[in-house]
């Protein structure tokens, strides 16, 4: 297999005066992925040579072991300093692509017409054509039969919190998550940092640097014939494949009334690491959001439903409890710390209760969630 990897040549962050160019986390995490799989690597920039590593990357708290390794690794550090130019590969001599994320890309390789023409050209062969983090906005002025690439698919990158967190928003040249929507993308994401891979068809995109590894696994995965784990419709739990709807095993749907969908998704997003796969429409249809093996069904309540026309949902008395979820965790202080860290209110802290440790949890709606971690009790 041979894969060619893109890097930006772009070294200023806008007007600021600070550095910037390629995500080294984003570079060596891909790069040993192919690597140790055997793929046969070709590195490439728009001017070639030596491609400029953000600075920031670089530093002590932004560490990873993939760039320990890189800076023991004279071949690859090499390999890194002699990128052939952009406008000599061709998708022909190649089986995939993979842009490399950092802010670098955004300047240099987004609105670049030798990079635009290698993706249609690699997608119009039938190849994947993969990218991570800022990366993504490669794909702004790709087109596949005369309509945006990314319009109607399932997609992820750098988003619009995490560009808040590093305090860019107003320097980038425009924001990866609003220019994809722009574009009629699906855009998918978990809560900032939290690494998240998605493949739609032969489109792999990756959140952030934590998903640089996810990334390049899921594009080797798609090459090699294998289902991703990123479907819309499944999720897997070690190792068991669970679906909407089932095919086999087991899998839980709770459905929610909720007074606002967006809210109540963004809330689930937050705290629960939830992944939003629809967010509902005009019509009524409902969203949906997938946490691990289960599935939450968010109804807007306030009158009939279109397919339900004498039925009013309402939203619950948020003293009163009407319905709640039960989760169970390994480690209940830890999930209470993280989940209160991202705004979650907190009925209870985790106190003693029948044989566990539970506490109690409210989403904006008034639901009451359950949350425990079991002891050696025996039940039944």
């Amino acid at each position: 297999m041979k894969i060619v990897m893109v890097l930006t040549s772009h070294d200023q962050l806008g007007n600021t005066g600070r550095k910037t160019g390629f995500w080294l986390e984003e570079f060596a995490a891909p790069y040993f992925v192919f690597r140790d799989a055997g793929v046969q690597l070709t590195l490439a920039s728009p001017k070639g040579g030596q491609p400029p590593i953000d600075p920031k990357s670089d530093e002590p708290e932004n560490q990873t072991d993939a760039m320990t390794r890189f800076k023991k690794d004279r071949s690859a550090q090499q390999a890194l300093s002699q990128t052939i130019k952009l406008a000599d590969v061709k998708s022909e001599d190649y089986d995939t692509i993979f842009y490399v994320g950092g802010h670098g890309p955004m300047w240099d390789l987004a609105d670049n017409p030798v990079s635009i023409a290698l993706i249609e050209s690699f997608y119009n062969s039938g190849k994947p054509v993969a990218a991570v983090c800022h990366s993504p906005g490669v794909f702004r002025r790709v087109t596949y039969k005369g309509e945006p690439l990314v319009k109607g698919k399932h997609v992820t990158g750098f988003t619009n919190g995490e560009e808040e967190d590093v305090q860019l928003t107003h320097v980038v040249p425009f924001l990866v998550e609003d220019e994809l929507l722009k574009l009629g993308a699906i855009f998918e994401k978990k809560a900032n940092w939290q690494p998240f891979a998605i493949v739609d068809g032969r489109l792999v995109t990756g959140q952030n640097p934590a998903s640089s590894t996810s990334a390049a696994q899921a594009l080797l995965n798609l090459m090699a014939g294998s289902k991703s784990e990123s479907s819309n419709d499944s999720v897997q739990v070690q190792r068991r494949s669970y679906e909407m709807p089932p095919r086999e095993g087991i899998s839980i749907a709770h459905f929610l009334t909720v007074a606002d969908i967006d809210r109540s998704a963004r809330f689930y997003e937050t705290v629960f690491g939830g992944r939003i796969l629809s967010r509902g429409d005009s019509s009524g249809a409902p969203a949906y959001i997938q946490i691990a093996n289960t599935w939450l069904i968010l109804n807007v309540g306030g009158g009939p439903t279109p397919d339900k026309p004498s039925v009013t949902l309402t939203v619950p008395d948020p003293n009163h409890i009407n319905s709640f979820m039960n989760i169970r965790v390994a480690d209940i202080q830890a999930c209470y710390e993280s989940w209160k860290s991202r705004g979650a209110e907190f009925i209870t802290e985790p106190i003693p209760k029948y044989g566990e440790t539970r506490c109690y949890i409210r989403d904006p709606d008034g639901y009451i969630i359950e949350v425990g971690q079991s002891t050696d009790l025996t039940y039944g």
